[in-house]
């Protein structure tokens, strides 16, 4: 069923239940209030957790992941194929479901169900197809239909995310990493293929992302190696890569997008595209007017890792503009990530006004799409902000300043 992004609470939180502190709610409140009573009602680490999607080890909830949900209150977790998330069907929706059980926010639950060679979830489901094949059919109808089969797929297992579609454009035939996760060459036939793919997902109720902006098609280094450089003008751009993202962004259908890690000296000399303020804010925010929620690839990634620690690039990442990070390995690196992010903020690097913002959006996420229920929300508006979650959970043993904002003077990409 599509979810609704209109939907209303159906219930009010009780008079007897509400602190002083928290907000009563006096009318039908929308997502977004919802949302923005949440965020005031949480802790600085509490918000911070929210802003990171983390990567574990092992196919069942053990100690670590307890620190990380219950302790850090991250908002979601990657599945892996080469973590060993994902070993049956019966494994992972039992993962799934003790996953979500010790969350105090319901989370995002993720992984990259593309097709081909990319498909973390290929011991339970076998082969699907490629972009490149539902590409080549040119059957918007068939990428629809892909859409909505990998969405039944995926909720079924208890997953709620998936990182599709790619609208890489290619048109670098000897890019490294691309040729078969494109759906081809031409703008127009990746935007058609990738709007109904993504439509396919909604329709689904699983959250998909367009990736990877401002685009990989150009790229002949692989990212996952090295930091890839494409020389283009923001206008040769504005007439390929960017063409899917201004359309279907336009068309508001987009919830989340992936930043990818290249550097092009013309969107910004120094910094690679998921860490430069030029490109998540002053292009992807405010020149094609994307409202949704932004993610950052896994910034262990060797085009970011080359040159940056984990704790510097997730700190760059949010001062950019990125209001997921994915890419902390372990509880060891996820408190690394939110150690560097607080002290960010109380150094005054990161705006607390831009974390609420960040936060917001992705809580708004999580109830449009029923990650997050209504009535979980009303309880979560009554819940004093002291950080503690108010459930008991088991226990396991424990496993071996202002943001850099230049801005370009940039040609019209419409």
């Amino acid at each position: 069923m599509r979810p609704s992004p209109t939907a209303t609470a159906s219930g009010q939180a009780r008079r007897s239940t509400v602190p002083p502190t928290a907000i009563t709610i006096t009318a039908t409140p929308t997502l977004n209030d919802l949302a923005r009573g949440i965020v005031r009602n949480l802790t600085l680490d509490q918000k911070l957790g929210q802003m990171v999607i983390v990567e574990f080890y092992g196919p069942s909830y053990n100690a670590d992941l307890q620190q990380m949900i219950e302790q850090s209150q991250v908002s979601g977790v990657l599945i892996e194929n080469n973590n060993g998330n994902a070993q049956s069907g019966p494994q992972l929706t039992a993962l799934d479901a003790a996953l979500q059980a010790h969350a105090h926010i319901p989370l995002f639950i993720s992984t990259d169900f593309e097709g081909g060679y990319v498909n973390e979830l290929r011991r339970i489901t076998g082969e699907r197809p490629s972009e490149a094949a539902i590409g080549a059919t040119g059957s918007i109808q068939y990428a629809y239909d892909q859409g909505l089969a990998a969405a039944q797929t995926l909720k079924a297992l208890g997953l709620n995310v998936n990182f599709m579609p790619i609208v890489d454009v290619l048109s670098n035939p000897n890019n490294p990493g691309l040729p078969q996760r494109t759906f081809g060459s031409d703008p127009t036939l990746v935007t058609d293929m990738g709007r109904a793919y993504l439509k396919g997902l909604t329709d689904g109720g699983v959250i998909g992302c367009l990736k990877h902006f401002p685009g990989l098609g150009a790229a002949s280094v692989d990212p996952h190696r090295a930091l890839p450089t494409d020389r283009r003008s923001l206008a040769q751009l504005a007439s390929s890569d960017l063409v899917p993202y201004r359309t279907l962004i336009s068309e508001g259908i987009v919830p989340m997008v992936m930043t990818t890690h290249l550097l092009n000296p013309q969107l910004d000399p120094r910094l690679p595209t998921s860490l430069s303020p030029a490109v998540v804010t002053d292009l992807l925010r405010n020149r094609l007017h994307f409202e949704g929620v932004t993610i950052s690839d896994t910034l262990w990634m060797g085009g970011i890792s080359n040159t940056y620690s984990l704790a510097q690039a997730a700190v760059l990442a949010v001062k950019a503009g990125e209001d997921l990070l994915l890419g902390p390995r372990g509880l060891s690196e996820t408190r690394n990530v939110l150690a560097a992010l607080k002290q960010a903020v109380l150094k005054g690097e990161l705006l607390e006004s831009q974390i609420n913002a960040a936060v917001e959006r992705i809580l708004t996420l999580k109830l449009r799409y029923g990650i997050l229920s209504q009535q979980r929300a009303l309880e979560l508006l009554a819940t004093p902000s002291d950080g503690q979650i108010p459930t008991a959970r088991a226990s396991f043993p424990r496993s071996p300043a202002a943001a850099d904002r230049r801005r370009l003077s940039w040609p019209s990409v419409a």
